[in-house]
């Protein structure tokens, strides 16, 4: 198994990636590649389990950054696009359009990889997961088709799939467990079990996503392009004000839609309402700082917009059923 890029600043520089057959390796394995450059500056951590390869990339590229690339072998993915935009263009039959934004996700399958990649913004901060046909049916057994619907036939009759027309943003749970990865630090043997769970727990979540496609008119059909983007300038901005959040007035405002369109299609995109999407989220970064960073929990508590840190507490005990104090004694 092998990938080959070809940059477009130098055409005649062709770098070629080989792989074992299939990710199959007996014992995790962990490689760190550093690129310092004119036209890229950044880290990328690459572990392959056993018919996964993990890539965490965290650079500056100087944009727009455009490479050409091909594999030899088929391409199931899982695509985190935390920061920066990635956009792929097909020069086969055996292929199709992906474009992941900042902020953004998507799961797809191509038969066939040759065609160009293009990165316009000067920061990126990725997680890509590769698997193999055989590792999703080790997952599924036999009720691999059924649980995997549309997916499931696509891999079965070799043919290009996208699960979602529209790359989807990350939630506050999807970043969670993003984050999970990205920090693990157990041991080899731990750290395998560790990371194969979380994948798992991803891809849980996203065929029961799909399943529900089932029972309900996808998103694009409900939502024009215009309103669709406002929504997410919208949790844009929620992101950027959690410790002072505006109020639904405030935020209709300068997302440009009214105040009932934006709580019905943020709950429609997001999957819950606005205020409880907020909470969420700041809880999640109290829990990172505490566990993380050593945060005493009335300094979490400021940070994410609390004042009272006993109301951070009853809040994040509505949340998570436990205390947050347990966090400190996990530490």
């Amino acid at each position: 198994m092998k990938s080959i890029y070809k940059n477009h600043y130098f055409p005649n520089k062709i770098f070629t990636k080989k792989y074992a057959k299939d990710f199959k390796t007996k014992v995790l394995q962990e490689e760190v590649v550093v690129v310092n450059n004119p036209l890229i500056d950044g880290k990328t951590r690459e572990v392959f389990l056993d018919g996964i390869k993990i890539s965490i990339r965290n650079g500056k590229l100087n944009p727009p950054f455009i490479i050409d690339v091909e594999h030899d072998f088929p391409f199931l993915k899982i695509h985190f696009e935390i920061e920066g935009s990635s956009k792929y263009t097909p020069k086969n039959e055996k292929s199709i359009a992906v474009i992941i934004p900042g902020g953004h996700y998507n799961f797809f399958f191509l038969p066939e990889v040759k065609g160009t990649l293009r990165y316009d913004n000067p920061t990126r901060k990725t997680l890509e997961i590769l698997f193999t046909k055989d590792y999703l049916k080790r997952i599924f057994g036999k009720s691999f088709k059924e649980e995997c619907s549309e997916f499931g036939d696509a891999l079965e009759n070799n043919e290009p799939f996208l699960m979602w027309k529209q790359s989807r943003p990350i939630t506050t749970q999807l970043q969670a467990i993003i984050n999970e990865i990205i920090n693990c630090k157990f041991d080899v043997g731990l750290k395998k079990v560790y990371l194969e769970s979380k994948i798992t727990e991803i891809l849980t979540i996203f065929f029961n996503d799909l399943k529900n496609k089932r029972n309900r008119a996808s998103i694009n059909e409900k939502l024009s392009e215009e309103d669709y983007l406002k929504i997410l300038h919208a949790e844009t901005i929620v992101k950027k004000n959690f410790k002072n959040p505006l109020t639904i007035s405030q935020l209709a405002i300068i997302s440009g839609i009214n105040q009932f369109k934006l709580k019905k299609n943020f709950k429609l995109i997001f999957g819950k309402p606005i205020f409880s999407y907020l909470t969420e989220m700041r809880m999640e970064k109290a829990k990172k700082m505490i566990v993380d960073q050593g945060y005493t929990i009335a300094e979490a508590a400021y940070e994410i917009g609390y004042k009272n840190p006993q109301h951070f507490t009853a809040a994040f005990k509505r949340m998570h059923n436990y205390l947050p104090s347990t966090l400190k004694k996990k530490v």
